[in-house]
């Protein structure tokens, strides 16, 4: 049946209708119209309305909060902000600000302090920083607050001494301290994150990466653009040749733009370290420009990340620079002449350090001819080289570290004692170079007992079963030359001077252990060994006859027989 020629109208009319929809944004944009008018009353129902389509939206609901503290609905005003905080985007911490107005304008002073103060706890360098401040101060002069500043101010006092604390014992190289001091400034204060950042330092320096990573990651749980957090992160993921995790760190890194001197010294150091040359060498003379006196250390950094560009000459000017602030330092003069051996060869045979030292290589070797003579030398209380032999224990090849072992025997505090404590524990490291820290941990004097990984078992080692002629076993030529002297001797003399040979030598290697002779010629040792037990067992012989079955000369045997029988009290 035909429908009415005036309902077929209506019905073909309605089929061309569009359905006008509207969304959050449509009232976002009529409320800043509005808002633009000063109309605040259109402004805010359209704000609320954009608010309740999109819910999980924070801006919206904050420029709603905002209209209604315009409008004088102040705990209104509080109780959206307080939503955003608890239910929608906690780190919108820019709403404890807006709350401290809020609470300011209904009188309520000491909540305006409290929630000014925690805006600032927040973000103390964040866009509303100085008016927040400002508004602590006035709100003390005007209102007589002052409880909640004053609790800030003693907690910024307490956490400047504890980061002040930390620094010197990583500075003095002191890493162990510094491990003890920041986790208990942590347990006491857990929402703080420089004790954290400098724990994860603290860690690094001693070469447990694994736990200096999970420091870092803990300050980025609470903060994640910690600048210092990140450098750290990127600089742990490097030496672990992690380059993924790196890489995607640096690209975070690369987008910084810091504002303050601390940070961008971090950063521009960082960036040297990673390879960023370029980006290093703009930091650094940006911090020049910062900076109102001039400073070798800094100055430094600009010539290394120079030289790494390839400006050799300007490096060169800036290191001359660098004398004349610093003329005892040998810092300078080192790279000069690193930059000249780069001139003539058209390339830097390695990348100049950022650090205001000599490179740990380089230290390294003058460390060794320190402890042939068994003197300490400045290196042992130098934060860069200490840190250098911590790491070196962890990940050098095996005669790095029989070597930092052998320094440790001369160093013997604290944190060696630690470090060698955690080495013989590892299941991964030699059973030679464990038995090797085994007995300087009991030549320096360690209680035991030691939870030692020997023989692919683990035991618990005590002192007293660690017998002295132990460590004949520590050097390869020292058992060669106790050899070569018995084989000697006991087909001659029996099993008496055999065994005289081995007490004599036992008791010299003992006491020489700190600083142990270089042996060149084993047989020449030996030899002074048998001639220094025939004359104690009273047999008539001489050096040039000793000398002579052992193939070797007689002057030898008498400077080498001097030096087995030299402090033989001590």
């Amino acid at each position: 049946m035909d429908q009415p020629k005036s309902q077929r109208q209506i019905s073909g009319r309605s089929n061309n209708v569009i359905p006008f929809q509207v969304d959050a944004a449509f009232y976002f944009e009529r409320a800043v119209h509005y808002l633009d008018r000063h109309d605040l009353k259109n402004a805010l129902k359209n704000f609320r309305k954009a608010s309740e389509l999109e819910p999980g939206n924070p801006v919206n609901h904050c420029n709603l909060a905002g209209i209604l503290s315009e409008l004088g609905e102040f705990e209104q005003s509080n109780e959206i902000l307080q939503k955003i905080l608890g239910d929608i985007d906690p780190d919108m911490v820019e709403c404890y600000f807006y709350m401290a107005n809020n609470y300011a304008n209904l009188g309520s002073y000491d909540l305006a302090e409290e929630f000014a103060a925690r805006y600032l706890d927040a973000e103390p360098e964040g866009e509303f920083a100085s008016d927040a401040d400002e508004m602590l101060q006035i709100l003390v002069q005007e209102f007589g607050g002052g409880k909640v500043l004053h609790e800030r101010r003693e907690r910024e006092d307490r956490e400047q001494r504890d980061h002040d604390n930390a620094r010197q014992l990583l500075e003095e190289g002191k890493f162990m301290e510094a491990v003890e001091y920041l986790e208990q400034a942590i347990a006491e204060h857990p929402d703080s994150t420089a004790p954290r950042n400098n724990l994860s330092l603290a860690y690094y320096y001693l070469g447990e990466l694994d736990k200096a990573i999970e420091a870092a990651l803990a300050v980025l749980e609470r903060d994640a653009s910690n600048v210092h957090a990140l450098c750290n992160l990127a600089v742990f993921y490097q030496h672990l040749g992690k380059q993924e995790q790196m890489q995607e760190i640096l690209e975070c890194l690369r987008k910084l733009y810091p504002l303050y001197f601390d940070h961008t010294y971090k950063l521009a150091t960082t960036m040297g370290i990673l390879g960023e040359h370029t980006a290093a060498y703009r930091l650094f003379r940006q911090l020049l420009r910062w900076s109102d006196r001039q400073d070798a250390q800094l100055l430094h950094c600009v010539a290394a990340a120079a030289a790494n560009l390839g400006f050799y000459e300007k490096a060169e000017r800036i290191w001359e620079e660098v004398k004349a602030l610093d003329p005892e330092s040998k810092v300078a003069d080192f790279f000069v002449a690193r930059v000249h051996d780069a001139i003539r060869i058209g390339r830097l045979i390695q990348p100049i350090s950022y650090q205001y030292h000599i490179p740990f290589q380089e230290q390294f070797k003058q460390m060794k001819v320190q402890l042939q003579s068994g003197k300490l030398g400045a290196w042992h209380t130098d934060p860069m080289v200490r840190s250098s032999l911590f790491w070196a224990l962890r990940h050098g090849d095996g005669e790095t570290k029989r070597q930092v072992i052998q320094a440790f025997a001369l160093i013997a505090d604290k944190e060696v004692e630690h470090a060698l404590r955690e080495f013989v524990k590892d299941p991964y490291e030699s059973d030679q170079l464990k038995r090797h820290a085994l007995y300087v941990l009991r030549h320096m004097g360690a209680e035991g007992p030691f939870h030692v990984h020997l023989e692919q078992e683990e035991h618990l080692w005590r002192v007293q079963s660690m017998p002295q002629d132990d460590l004949l076993t520590l050097r390869p030529e020292w058992q060669e030359v106790l050899d070569g002297a018995v084989s000697q001797l006991s087909a001659a003399y029996g099993d008496e001077s055999c065994l005289q040979a081995r007490e004599l030598w036992t008791q010299y290697l003992h006491r020489t252990f700190c600083a142990p002779p270089r042996i060149g010629k084993t047989m020449a040792w030996s030899a002074a060994l048998e001639y220094t037990v025939l004359r104690r067992m009273g047999v008539k012989v001489t050096q040039s006859e000793v000398a002579a079955r052992y193939g070797v000369n007689s002057g030898s045997v008498s400077k080498i027989s001097r030096m087995l029988t030299e402090r033989e009290e001590l």
